[in-house]
């Protein structure tokens, strides 16, 4: 049995945010993206924080009218792997963390792609449905 690797599975084109973009920014972002997570970046790419949807609604709630850069409420302390790490010790990392989206990013530390649960739920669905899950749809 071949081992997936998160390179095969990631969404390679990625939404991001730079540390002074302001929350409403990525509030908009994630609406209009349908998406729950977008990983922070300095000027080279490099993956320096993590936005979700959870901290944007926490801000809201504690700084209603107040403008809040992205710096400031961004989790910095990001979980961040290399495209040739399996699959399921990525998925198993999800799991026990409880983060909902994993950056892929190179030696570097540059972006590559994202993984999130989502992702993972899809491949269940398709293993689940008998499609060949050795061969994953790569998202664009």
């Amino acid at each position: 049995m071949r081992i997936l690797l998160l390179g095969e599975m990631m969404t390679l084109k990625v939404m991001t945010l730079h540390e002074d973009d302001s929350l409403d920014l990525a509030d908009w972002d994630m609406k209009v993206g349908e998406i729950r997570h977008l990983p922070v970046v300095d000027h080279q790419r490099r993956v320096v924080g993590m936005v979700s949807d959870r901290d944007i609604l926490r801000a809201a709630s504690k700084h209603p009218r107040e403008p809040v850069s992205v710096g400031a409420l961004m989790t910095r302390d990001v979980h961040a792997c290399l495209p040739t790490v399996a699959a399921l010790d990525a998925a198993a990392w999800l799991l026990e963390s409880k983060r909902g989206a994993l950056p892929v990013v190179d030696g570097e530390g540059r972006l590559l792609g994202i993984v999130t649960t989502s992702d993972f739920v899809e491949l269940a669905r398709r293993a689940l449905a008998g499609h060949d899950v050795g061969q994953p749809h790569l998202r664009a």
